[in-house]
C-alpha cells in the first residue's frame, strides 16, 4: 500500500506507533490504517473494531487481498467492547471520532489504565473534550502534533495513564500541547480553534453579558500563538 492511499490524518496516527505489540485500531473503517501499521512493521498483530457491518467487511477483504488475515482480528463491536485478550495491547488508536465518544470508549475499557496503553488520538471534532477527560482522569498529554487534510485541520494526541489528575484551563483543553506546534498546519489548526473561542465568547455575551475569563484568556493566549504566524 502506498503511503499516499491512507491520507495525512492516518500517516501521522501511524508514525506516532512505535513499537506496537497489538494495536487496537477503533473505528477502523475500511482497514487501511490496520494494515499500513502492519505492512510498516509498527505492529505485530492489529485487533480492528467497528461499530457497522460494511465498513468492517472491506477491512476484513482489505486483509484477505493482501494475504495478512492472520495478524488481524476483527471485531463488530461499539469502541472497545467485548475485547478480552488484552494482555498484548501496547496501542489504543482511535481516529475520526469526537471527542466525547473518544472519553466514552476510554473510560469503558479499563485495561487501558491497567495496562498503562498508549493512545493515539485525532478527533474530528470537540477535541476539548477528550483534553478535559484525559486530564482529568489520570492521564498524561505526552505530546501533540497538528495535521492538516483536505483543507480541515486536526491536532494528533498522545496519552497514557499516570494517575495523576490534571486541573487544566480553558487553554489547555482547546488547544492543549499542540501549542508547541509551528507548521503551517499548526497556524490552521490556531485559527479554526480561534474560531470556536470567539463563538462561544459571542454566545456568552448574548446571554449573560460577559466571557468567563478562561474563554478570554485563551482567546487571547491563541492570539499571541497566531501573531508567530503573521508577523
Amino acid at each position: 500500500m502506498k503511503d499516499k492511499s491512507i491520507g495525512s490524518r492516518l500517516l501521522t496516527a501511524a508514525a506516532l506507533v512505535s513499537c506496537g505489540k497489538t494495536v487496537c485500531d477503533v473505528g477502523c473503517d475500511h482497514g487501511k490504517l490496520s494494515l499500513y501499521l502492519i505492512q510498516s512493521g509498527k505492529a505485530q498483530k492489529i485487533i480492528a473494531t467497528d461499530i457497522n457491518k460494511m465498513p468492517l467487511q472491506k477491512a476484513i477483504d482489505l486483509f484477505a487481498e493482501n494475504g495478512l488475515s492472520h495478524k488481524a482480528e476483527f471485531y463488530l463491536t461499539d469502541g472497545l467492547q467485548n475485547i478480552t485478550d488484552t494482555d498484548d495491547i501496547t496501542h489504543v488508536v482511535i481516529c475520526g471520532l469526537g471527542g466525547d465518544t473518544m472519553a466514552q470508549i476510554i473510560e469503558n475499557a479499563p485495561f487501558i489504565k491497567h495496562n498503562k496503553v498508549k493512545l493515539v488520538l485525532i478527533p474530528a471534532q470537540s477535541g476539548n473534550k477528550i483534553r478535559q477527560y484525559l486530564y482529568h482522569s489520570g492521564f498524561e498529554i505526552t505530546g501533540e502534533t497538528t495535521v492538516g487534510e483536505n483543507k480541515k485541520f486536526y491536532s494528533a494526541i498522545c496519552a497514557e495513564y499516570t494517575g495523576i489528575k490534571f486541573d487544566c484551563t480553558d487553554f489547555d483543553c482547546f488547544v492543549g500541547k499542540s501549542r508547541y506546534c509551528t507548521d503551517q498546519s499548526a497556524k490552521g489548526y490556531f485559527e479554526m480553534v480561534h474560531t470556536q473561542l470567539k463563538k462561544r465568547e459571542k454566545g456568552f455575551i448574548i446571554d449573560t453579558g460577559i466571557c468567563p475569563d478562561g474563554i478570554a484568556d485563551a482567546i487571547a493566549r491563541l492570539e499571541a500563538l497566531l501573531d508567530n504566524f503573521y508577523n
